[in-house]
C-alpha cells in the first residue's frame, strides 16, 4: 500500500496568451468533451433582442461536412460533437441579412459559444466577419485546461524531437505544471502540485494508463496528433479516474482534398551544447559530447474515399536512436589473472565464469580511478593487481508506429469515427553492469477506438465509444548458465568496485495487459440548462510475473570467497516461486452534471460522479492469510474494493461588463486508483517467501551445489501462530483508494484587445 499521509499543496500561477476581438462575435468556451467540441450560442438582431427560428449551419472548411440547427424561441442553437478545426459559421432568417463568420474555431474539449447578430435585411446584402482575432478568453467553463494544436506539437522544439511523448513536454508550458522533481515517481509531469501517478492519459477518450506502474501506454507521433488537451485542475464530472492531469490526445483525420508528408527530425551529440556534467572529469581539449544520434521519420497520406462523406488518414513513423554508455570497471589486470590461476584450491567453473564475462584491464590502478585497492588478495596474500578498464557499451532505441483513422458522415445526424494505432518498440535492457548480459526488449502496444455520434433532436444527442487497448512486455534474463546453478546468479564483488556480473537483476518479468471499454454519454439541452449524463465500463485482464531476487542474489566481501566457492558472508537471498499475479479487474464509472445558465452573465456548474474500481485478482489471494488470524486480536481476509465513492462538483463562471472579465471558480472530489506494483511484490507468503544465506558461516561449495534452492512458493501451514503472524508481513488490507479534494479560483481580463491576463489560485489537498 502507498505510504498514508496528509499533503496539502496550493500553487498561485499566471498566463500570458495572445488573442485579439472582433464586435459581432464573442465565443467562449464552457464544457469538455473527450474526443470533439460543441458550438452553442443565440441569434440576435442589431438591438441584442433574440431571433428564434434562425438558421445556424457550421460546415468544416477541411471536409465541406455541414451541421445545421434552428434557433428555438429564445434565439439559442447547439450543435453537438464536431470534429477540432476550422469552420465556417452562416445564420440566417427572414427579414435579415446571412451573416457569415470565417475560419472559427472548434478546440478539443470544449464548447464554443458564439453570439450572432444579424444584420437587418438590405437588398441582398450580405456580411463576412473574419473569426482569426476572435477573443479566446473563457467566461463560462469552470476548469482550467490548456490545448495544443497539431501545428505546435510538430514545431515546438520542446516536442519535435520526442517522438510520441513530444506532447507530454508540451504540457509543461501550462501554468501549474511542473517537472517530477523531488514530488514522486511516476511517468509525466506534477499538476497542480499531485504526484505523477495522479495523472490520467487517454487517447480518443480511450484508456491508455499503465495500470502496474502508472504512465502512459500507446503514443502517438508528433506528426498524426490532432490536438493535445490538458485539463489541470478540473471539475466535470465526465473527468475522472485520476486526481492529477488529464491528458487527452485525438488524431488527424482525413480532408477533402488528398495531401501526403514526408519528414525526418534529426539530431545527435554534434548539435548538442557541452554540458557542465559531461565536462567535468574531461581534459579541457579532450571534452566531447557522448553518443546520440536520434532520427525520426515518417510519412502520412489522407483524403477522401467519398467525398463530403467519407476519409482516411494515415501516418507511419520510425524512431530511432543510438546512445552509449561508458564508466570504467575494475578487474583484474593480467597479470592478476595469471596469479589467480596459479593459487591453489580455487573452483575452475567460478574462475572460468569470471574469465568469461570480466575482461583483463591494462594496467593496475594505482590512482584509484575504478578499484579501492591496486591489488586484492586471493589465496591469503595480495597478490592479484586490479586495474580500471575503460568500458564503452552502445545500446538503442527503435520504435515503429502506425496510426490510422477513419472518419464516415452518413448524415448530420450520424458520425462515425474509427483509430488504430501500433506500436512495435525495440530496446536495449542495459540494467546489467557488463555489456555480455544485456538483452533486448520487445514491447508491443495497440490501440483501436471507434464512435457513433446520434443526434436524435438539435437538444439531444449521444456519444457510444467502443474501446480496446493492449500493451506485451518480456523483459528476459537471457539463456545464460552457471554451472551448479539452475540459473545465472547476481554476483557483486565489493573488493572490485562492487562490480555486477549476471543479467539484469530484475529479470525475468513479463506483463501484458488488455482492456475493454464501454463508453456511453448523453447531452440533453432543456431551457437554460445543459444535462449530460454517463457511464463508463471497462475490463481489464492483466497477467505479470515479476519476483524479486528469483535467481539468487549474493554480494561478495571478497572476489576470493568467490573463487573458492564458499558462501558469501555480506549478502545472499532468494525468493521462492516465481507465480503470476493476474491484474484483473472491473471498474464502473457513472457521472450527472448540470450546467445552468443562471443570467447571461453567470453559469453554474454542478454534478456528481461515482467511481468502483473492482480489487485485481492478485490482491483478492491475500485471502490466504487468513489461517494467521487471532480471534479477537488480529483478523485478515481479501480486501475489500470501496463501493462508496462519490465525487461532488461544483462551480461558477462570472462574466462581467462585456464579456472582457472571467472570475471562475469551483470545488471538487476525485479518487486514484491503486496501481499493481503494490499487489504484485505483495503475494501471500504461501506463493513466495525468501531464503537468507547464514553469512556468520561459510559453506563450502556453495554454488556448485546450487546455491539458494529456488523453491517453488507452494502452499504451506505455519505451525504457530506467531510464525503464521510474522509470515504475513506483507499483507495489504482493505482497498483504500487515495482521494484529494480540490478547488481553484481563476481571473481573465482582455486587455489592450491583443492580450489576455490570467491568474489562477489552484488548491489541493487529500490522502494518498
Amino acid at each position: 500500500m502507498p505510504k498514508s499521509g496528509y499533503t496539502r499543496h496550493v500553487l498561485l500561477s499566471a498566463a500570458l496568451v495572445l488573442t485579439g476581438s472582433i464586435t459581432s462575435v464573442a465565443p467562449v468556451a464552457i464544457y469538455g468533451q473527450a474526443t470533439s467540441g460543441d458550438l452553442v450560442g443565440t441569434a440576435t438582431d442589431p438591438s441584442g433582442a433574440a431571433v428564434p427560428h434562425a438558421s445556424v449551419t457550421a460546415t468544416n472548411n477541411a471536409t465541406a461536412i455541414s451541421n445545421t440547427a434552428v434557433t428555438n424561441e429564445h434565439g439559442e442553437f447547439r450543435i453537438s460533437n464536431l470534429p477540432a478545426g476550422r469552420y465556417t459559421l452562416k445564420g440566417s432568417a427572414p427579414g435579415f441579412s446571412t451573416l457569415t463568420l470565417q475560419d472559427f474555431s472548434v478546440t478539443l474539449n470544449q464548447t464554443a459559444s458564439v453570439q450572432l447578430r444579424l444584420p437587418v435585411a438590405s437588398a441582398s446584402m450580405s456580411v463576412e466577419v473574419s473569426a482569426e482575432a476572435a477573443t479566446a478568453i473563457d467566461t463560462t467553463t469552470i476548469q482550467l485546461q490548456q490545448t495544443f494544436s497539431m501545428k505546435e506539437t510538430q514545431d515546438l522544439p520542446t516536442a519535435a524531437l520526442s517522438g510520441g511523448l513530444g506532447a507530454l513536454n508540451l504540457s509543461l508550458l501550462s501554468p501549474g505544471v511542473a517537472t517530477s522533481g523531488g514530488i514522486g515517481a511516476g511517468t509525466g509531469p506534477a499538476v497542480g502540485g499531485q504526484r505523477p501517478r495522479n495523472n490520467n492519459f487517454t487517447i480518443e477518450g480511450i484508456d491508455d494508463n499503465d495500470k502496474s506502474v502508472t504512465g502512459p501506454l500507446v503514443t502517438i507521433p508528433n506528426d498524426a496528433n490532432g490536438e493535445f488537451t490538458l485539463l489541470t485542475n478540473q471539475f466535470s464530472p465526465e473527468f475522472g479516474h485520476s486526481t492529477g492531469g488529464q491528458f487527452n490526445t485525438t488524431v488527424i483525420s482525413g480532408t477533402n482534398q488528398l495531401h501526403g508528408r514526408a519528414y525526418e527530425y534529426f539530431g545527435n551529440r554534434n548539435l548538442n551544447a557541452i554540458d557542465a556534467s559531461t565536462a567535468r572529469g574531461q581534459n579541457p581539449g579532450d571534452i566531447v559530447n557522448p553518443r546520440f544520434d536520434q532520427n525520426r521519420f515518417g510519412g502520412e497520406v489522407g483524403g477522401p474515399i467519398l467525398k463530403d462523406k467519407l476519409f482516411f488518414f494515415s501516418n507511419f513513423e520510425k524512431f530511432q536512436l543510438g546512445q552509449n554508455l561508458a564508466y570504467a570497471l575494475c578487474t583484474p589486470t593480467a597479470a592478476g589473472y595469471a596469479a589467480i590461476a596459479a593459487t591453489p584450491g580455487l573452483s575452475a567453473a567460478n574462475l572460468g565464469i569470471l574469465q568469461k564475462y570480466v575482461p583483463a584491464s591494462a594496467t593496475e590502478d594505482t590512482a584509484g580511478a575504478a578499484c579501492p585497492n591496486p591489488t586484492i588478495s586471493v589465496g591469503g596474500t595480495d597478490n592479484v593487481a586490479v586495474g580500471a578498464l575503460p568500458f564503452s557499451g552502445a545500446y538503442f532505441t527503435n520504435i515503429y508506429q502506425s496510426t490510422s483513422s477513419i472518419d464516415y458522415t452518413k448524415s448530420q445526424n450520424n458520425q462515425f469515427r474509427f483509430r488504430y494505432i501500433y506500436e512495435r518498440y525495440a530496446s536495449t535492457d542495459t540494467s546489467a553492469n557488463l555489456a555480455a548480459f544485456w538483452q533486448p526488449i520487445p514491447d508491443r502496444y495497440h490501440l483501436f477506438a471507434a464512435s457513433w455520434f446520434r443526434e436524435f433532436s438539435p437538444n439531444l444527442t449521444n456519444e457510444l465509444r467502443l474501446g480496446y487497448n493492449r500493451y506485451s512486455n518480456i523483459t528476459s534474463s537471457g539463456a545464460f548458465s552457471f554451472p551448479g546453478t539452475d540459473s545465472f546468479p547476481n554476483l557483486t564483488f565489493d573488493d572490485l568496485g562492487f562490480i555486477q556480473v549476471g543479467p539484469d537483476p530484475n529479470a525475468p518479468q513479463s506483463a501484458i495487459q488488455n482492456l475493454y471499454q464501454l463508453v456511453d454519454n448523453v447531452t440533453w439541452v432543456k431551457g437554460n440548462h445543459t444535462l449530460k449524463f454517463g457511464f463508463d465500463g471497462r475490463k481489464y485482464i492483466s497477467p505479470q510475473s515479476f519476483t524479486q531476487r528469483v535467481r539468487g542474489d549474493y554480494e561478495y566481501a571478497a572476489l576470493d570467497d568467490y573463487l573458492r566457492d564458499v558462501s558469501p558472508t555480506t549478502f545472499g537471498e532468494r525468493s521462492s516461486g516465481n507465480f503470476f499475479y493476474y491484474g484483473d479487474q472491473t471498474a464502473f464509472y457513472g457521472f450527472a452534471n448540470d450546467i445552468w445558465r443562471v443570467t447571461p452573465h453567470l453559469s453554474l456548474n454542478y454534478g456528481l460522479r461515482y467511481e468502483f474500481t473492482s480489487v485485481p485478482v492478485g490482491m483478492r489471494e491475500q485471502q490466504l492469510n487468513q489461517a494467521a488470524s487471532v480471534p479477537g486480536l488480529l483478523n485478515f481476509h481479501a480486501p475489500q474494493p470501496q463501493d462508496g465513492n462519490l465525487a461532488p462538483r461544483l462551480g461558477f463562471a462570472f462574466a462581467p461588463g462585456n464579456g472582457d472579465w472571467s472570475i471562475r471558480g469551483g470545488f471538487g472530489m476525485g479518487y486514484d486508483v491503486i496501481y499493481d506494483n503494490l499487489g504484485l511484490l505483495s503475494f501471500p507468503p504461501q506463493f513466495s517467501s525468501t531464503e537468507d544465506v547464514n553469512t556468520a558461516n561459510s559453506t563450502p561449495n556453495f554454488l556448485a551445489k546450487g546455491g539458494l534452492p529456488p523453491g517453488t512458493g507452494s502452499l504451506q501451514t505455519f505451525p504457530t501462530v506467531a510464525a503464521q503472524r510474522q509470515a504475513t508481513s506483507a499483507y495489504l488490507p482493505d482497498q483504500k483508494l487515495p482521494y484529494s479534494e480540490q478547488w481553484n479560483l481563476s481571473i481573465q481580463h482582455v486587455f489592450l484587445k491583443d492580450y489576455t491576463a490570467q491568474i489562477s489560485y489552484v488548491g489541493t489537498r487529500g490522502i494518498h
